[in-house]
């Protein structure tokens, strides 16, 4: 079909399109079809005790709502007489319950871990705080929770699992100990190749409360990994590893006062190295014309002339801040790209705040522009993303999560 032209389609007989229709059209595009041409089951009347729903459907359409109400002496999970549910193309939204009303809430025996309190019975919306031990989470997958007594009884009943990880996989050409069903958080699994086999990733991998870290490696033949690249003498790369597998690329820079002969870049292929470049010393000195100057800032000028390598660097004056590198370096005849000096126009409020996390230090009412903090997990969290926010022009950088 050509783009723009549409296509009608139909569901069978219990599905509806996502948008609860029985038939839609889709449009061709650059993209593929738009909408996708899809069905989805619908939704049958949940099996309801408890309670009644208000009307008779047998089956729900996408997108379509069902409204119940709870038999006397019971309640939603909200804790309501009513509720609604709305059928998703994965099934309904939340399970439709009736639970038995109480007044009052028994707090349940906690293994490996401790109440805030020695009271056992508590009334309807009192609340008890627990701390699971270590190696163990809460209902909800903390380290302490504190939960409401509702109608139906506690908002999550109080408990302390043990924090576990999924079985693992088997690895192709490899294998892996300890093997396990489950695996308890701080366990530690090493893996190891067949012959003729090289691993590509850690070989040691450990279970924390977010899960495994870091991922399992995989086993690789020789002819997919190379040995560390052939680099010319006066040159460097810019990232290193031991290994590398087929298709990856490093590139290559070559010295001060050295002019590379050749690609800059050389790819692992099959287990071999592409022809890497040369290096050959500049017969002349190149030299870069005076620094740019760069308004509202000074520079620390402490040459007249200036050759390949050397570095200039730039301080804003009093009311402006840096946007680029505060830093520019002649390279060959050519200084590299200079900063701007940028007013301070905005200042910015307390720092988002983080979820399971904190900034370090004291917190202030308002940031001037070019201010940074830095944030740190609480235990048991891993911080990823930037450890440090910035403030520019009245806006913080995203801060990091803690997982």
């Amino acid at each position: 079909m050509s783009i723009k032209q549409n296509l009608s389609f139909s569901c069978l007989a219990g599905y509806t399109t996502e948008t609860g229709k029985q038939e839609t059209q889709t449009t061709c595009t650059a993209a593929g079809w738009s909408p996708e041409p899809r069905c989805f089951k619908k939704c049958p009347k949940p099996d309801l005790r408890n309670g009644y729903v208000f009307d008779t459907k047998l089956f729900y359409k996408i997108q379509e709502n069902m409204h119940y109400r709870c038999a006397s002496g019971y309640k939603t999970t909200t804790g309501q007489d009513e509720g609604v549910v709305q059928c998703l193309p994965v099934g309904w939204s939340s399970q439709p319950t009736c639970r038995k009303e109480h007044e009052t809430c028994l707090a349940p025996e906690l293994h490996h871990g401790n109440y805030s309190t020695k009271q056992k019975m508590f009334k309807v919306k009192d609340k008890v705080r627990y701390e699971c031990a270590s190696g163990y989470h809460t209902a909800s997958g903390k380290r302490t929770e504190e939960v409401e007594c509702h109608p139906y009884g506690w908002a999550l009943t109080p408990r302390c699992a043990k924090l576990i990880c999924s079985s693992l996989r088997s690895i192709e050409n490899g294998y892996f100990h300890p093997v396990k069903q489950t695996y308890e958080e701080g366990d530690v699994v090493q893996f190891f190749c067949h012959k003729n086999y090289y691993l590509s990733g850690s070989d040691l991998i450990q279970c924390y409360n977010f899960g495994w870290y870091p991922e399992s490696p995989v086993c690789e033949g020789r002819r997919n990994r190379c040995p560390p690249p052939p680099v010319p003498l006066t040159s460097r790369i810019q990232r290193y590893s031991t290994t590398y597998r087929h298709g990856e690329t490093v590139r290559i820079e070559c010295g001060l006062n050295f002019e590379r002969q050749g690609s800059e870049e050389i790819r692992c292929e099959n287990g071999k190295w592409t022809e890497p470049p040369k290096c050959i010393e500049e017969k002349q000195r190149m030299g870069c014309e005076d620094p740019p100057l760069v308004e509202n800032a000074a520079a620390n000028l402490s040459s007249k002339v200036y050759y390949n390598g050397d570095k200039v660097t730039y301080v804003c004056e009093r009311g402006y801040h840096l946007r680029g590198p505060e830093e520019i370096t002649c390279k060959r005849g050519k200084w590299t790209l200079p900063p701007e000096c940028v007013g301070n126009t905005g200042n910015c409020n307390s720092p988002p705040d983080v979820i399971n996390g904190a900034v370090i230090g004291g917190l202030l009412a308002s940031y001037p522009t070019g201010s940074s903090v830095e944030y740190r997990c609480n235990e048991y969290y891993l911080l990823r993303g930037a450890k440090i926010s910035h403030c520019e022009q009245g806006k913080w950088s995203s801060p990091p999560v803690c997982l």
